[in-house]
């Protein structure tokens, strides 16, 4: 795993902590639709923090210049 700066720790910390709102939501009995957007919502911020952060664009379709 590669090192996270603080901003992705962030994120991180709070996907799992939404995540665990909404596993201990669905096994206290709440209803779907109020722990499912806790769970839904933790999962993506895990899932965010690992992006690449680079500010480089990948330009594949760009057209090469002809000379």
């Amino acid at each position: 795993m590669k090192k996270l700066d603080t901003s992705q720790k962030i994120v991180l910390i709070s996907g799992i902590i939404g995540s665990v709102i909404g596993i201990y939501g669905k096994f206290a009995g709440w209803e779907y639709d109020d722990y499912f957007i806790f769970f839904y919502t933790g999962v993506s911020l895990t899932w965010v923090a690992f992006l690449k952060t680079d500010r480089r664009c990948l330009k594949i379709f760009k057209k090469q210049s002809q000379a």
